[in-house]
């Protein structure tokens, strides 16, 4: 690894958040390879875009995660107010973002879609 990469995590691991970061306002599945996190976000399809799904509480992104294909690719991780602007102003265009409302017995999940502004100043 050269001095460029090494400066390039060094500045990922300050903009990500880790284990110790608490869900403020949400929680979000985040990949993990090779023991880092890769700073993207579990996505799923929805009509002709994707959205991230942002959880209340750490416990309902776990159970989510443990019903996903390939869970040992994702992690939980706590977004903080800070984290969460820092998403929402560089998400890619065609990218949305929801809350789950809730979780059903077959792992399936209810969704509400928020607009930027709304998720922004929704106060949890």
């Amino acid at each position: 690894m050269n001095e460029q990469d090494n400066q390039m995590t060094r500045l990922l691991s300050a903009l990500l958040p880790d284990e110790t970061v608490s869900g403020d306002p949400y929680w979000a599945l985040m990949q993990w390879n090779h023991n880092h996190l890769t700073g993207a976000l579990w996505m799923i399809p929805y009509q002709d875009h994707h959205v991230i799904p942002l959880f209340t509480s750490r416990e309902q992104a776990e159970q989510i995660r443990h019903t996903i294909k390939e869970p040992e690719q994702y992690v939980v991780r706590g977004l903080s107010r800070t984290h969460l602007h820092f998403v929402v102003r560089t998400a890619s265009e065609g990218i949305h973002f929801a809350v789950v409302d809730e979780i059903f017995a077959n792992g399936q999940f209810a969704l509400t879609l928020m607009t930027t502004q709304n998720l922004l100043a929704r106060d949890v």
